[in-house]
């Protein structure tokens, strides 16, 4: 620019392009579309959206730390890198660090900066020291050496390169494709100490699901619960208007599939500013023709068309092996979900009897990094006099970062799960807790996994003389079975696939109601392995559906046949604060 000479008026319009993204987008930004031609950069519905957020953090002082769940070629790449050119572009000394997964994708993010470099208007062209085949440099020097360029740098590698970036200074950070990387936890750890948590400094986390348990499943699940610094973004697929076919087949019928995608659509899309988005009523079917051609490309592996194609984030993170719960009945389940802040969390502190114990209402705290640890127990309904409730407990070892101790309360009745206490606490204490829970809830039929752990959780209970204890039955390949003396529930091969294979069908005919997220996270996560063993997948857990699995192996919920739970009438004797 100092090229130019330039009257007072013209520099002043220049700032202010400078300083306004979409204006200077307007006039600098180009980028090569799917047919390969270059055009302008026009932001679609997502794209604004972030960019939206971005400019609002920048005007309020506020770190811009944002984690970003993307269907494929929704171009949120692309919006990341356009505000990162921009912004390194027409500031001095800043260091932008752009990670690719892989070479080819660290060269595919170069070449679009270098797009932006090479079709930007001249008067907003900044001066080269050098360029690589990874690296910008915006710097000049005159005769005497001085620097009188921005000395800004955009530098490009990949997750393979441990001390990417690690010696510098950050103040623009893009990691893409994070659930690719093998190293996620180590370098992203690494690279955010080079960052300084101040306005006007940039991290996104960027990718499209890679299952569960990975560094990028963590961090969504953080962001979403309010446990890091990110703020979490996923669009569906169906946002943007690309994704749309108007071939001439009839469509004929829908399937279960498209009409929850029909519901979707109806409901529509609300983003972070509270901007709503739908599908208007004659886009339906040019959708649904979509999604049923790109599904065809996914006809061998049919579950990654959840992963690459999202219609709802938790539907992106795809187990590894395969569900063991149908993931359209989650779907709908967790739409009805209230929000984490929305739950009634209870601290549950009992007394010197059953009846004698204390619900302590609790308000949640994003701050506190495991808030079930510390208010356990949701109630979603309170107890209705002449109810009859069971409650499956799956017992822990009680460490606070082990597996967690669950009670499941169904009210037979309704099918509902009315309570749910899952926390952390020594096997004897979880049976002081089960026998409160089971008085508020008119002295419910308790039913505790006995296996390790369990035993001292039942002999508890028997201690303090909660009489309502189920027992089980003598063998499920006895052609007569009796109720023994033995108490709890015992989890063999058989017990267990019974019990699960009896919760499939539960979820699948919608019989039981569960509006807790937990659960809903657990289920997406509960597999098959190459074996046929079904079990959590790595780092994930399963103990709400262990619970909830009991919980309806204790009566005969298919015929309403309640004959074996033998509930002690009492009077209800609870405390509230």
């Amino acid at each position: 620019m100092d090229e130019f000479q330039l009257s007072e008026e013209q520099l002043q319009k220049i700032l202010d392009i400078k300083n306004d993204f979409y204006r200077y987008c307007e006039n600098n930004l180009w980028i090569r579309d799917k047919s390969g031609t270059i055009v302008r950069f026009v932001p679609n519905r997502p794209q604004k959206a972030l960019i939206d957020y971005i400019i609002y953090c920048m005007d309020n002082g506020k770190p811009i730390r944002v984690i970003i769940l993307k269907a494929r070629q929704m171009g949120l790449s692309t919006a990341v890198e356009a505000v990162g050119y921009w912004w390194n572009s027409t500031n001095k000394n800043q260091t932008a660090v752009i990670i690719g997964h892989e070479e080819k994708s660290a060269r595919n993010l170069y070449r679009m900066f270098r797009r932006y470099y090479d079709n930007s208007n001249p008067i907003f062209k900044p001066s080269i020291k050098y360029n690589t085949k990874s690296d910008l440099s915006f710097e000049r020097y005159d005769d005497a050496g001085n620097q009188v360029g921005l000395g800004s740098v955009i530098t490009t590698a990949t997750a393979k390169n441990t001390s990417a970036g690690r010696s510098d200074t950050i103040q623009f950070l893009h990691a893409s494709e994070v659930g690719e990387w093998e190293n996620g936890e180590e370098l992203i750890a690494s690279l955010m100490q080079t960052i300084p948590f101040l306005p006007k400094t940039f991290i996104f986390l960027e990718s499209t699901a890679k299952g569960k348990g990975n560094y990028f499943h963590k961090e969504w699940r953080n962001a979403e619960k309010g446990l890091n610094n990110f703020i979490p973004f996923f669009f569906p697929w169906w946002l943007i208007d690309e994704y749309e076919d108007y071939n001439d087949e009839p469509i004929g019928e829908y399937s279960e599939y498209e009409e929850f995608l029909i519901d979707l659509f109806k409901k529509g899309f609300t983003t972070w500013s509270g901007e709503h988005y739908d599908v208007s009523e004659d886009k339906f079917i040019p959708k649904i023709k979509f999604y049923r051609r790109k599904s065809k490309d996914f006809a061998s592996d049919p579950v990654r068309m959840f992963q690459e194609y999202p219609s709802i984030a938790n539907e992106a993170f795809v187990a590894s092996g395969a569900n063991v719960f149908p993931v359209l009945k989650l779907s709908e389940m967790e739409i009805l979900c209230p929000e984490e802040n929305e739950y009634d969390y209870y601290k549950l502190i009992t007394g010197d009897t059953h009846e004698d114990f204390i619900l302590e209402k609790i308000i949640f705290d994003p701050q506190v990094e495991d808030f079930t640890y510390v208010a356990p127990l949701k109630i979603f309904e309170e107890v209705l006099p002449g109810h009859e409730y069971v409650i499956g407990g799956d017992v822990a070892e009680g460490l606070k970062t082990g597996d967690y101790s669950v009670a499941e309360v169904v009210d037979i009745t309704t099918m509902k799960t009315v309570a749910r206490w899952r926390g952390h606490c020594d096997p004897d204490r979880f049976g002081e807790i089960l026998g409160a829970l089971g008085a508020y809830y008119n002295y419910a039929l308790i039913g505790v996994e006995v296996n390790n752990h369990g035993l001292t959780t039942i002999q508890k209970l028997r201690d303090t003389f909660y009489t309502n204890l189920y027992k089980r039955d003598r063998g499920y390949d006895e052609d007569f079975e009796e109720p023994t003396s033995n108490l709890g529930w015992k989890t063999d091969v058989r017990t267990k696939r019974l019990a699960i294979d009896t919760l499939i069908k539960i979820i699948r005919e919608g019989i039981n109601e569960d509006k807790d997220i937990v659960f809903i996270q657990e289920a997406f996560a509960f597999v098959r392995d190459d074996r046929g063993r079904m079990n959590a997948e790595s780092g994930e857990h399963d103990d709400t559906i262990m619970a909830k699995a009991i919980a309806f192996q204790l009566f005969n919920w298919g015929d309403n046949d309640y004959t074996q739970l033998k509930v002690t009438k009492k009077l209800k004797k609870s405390k509230v604060k």
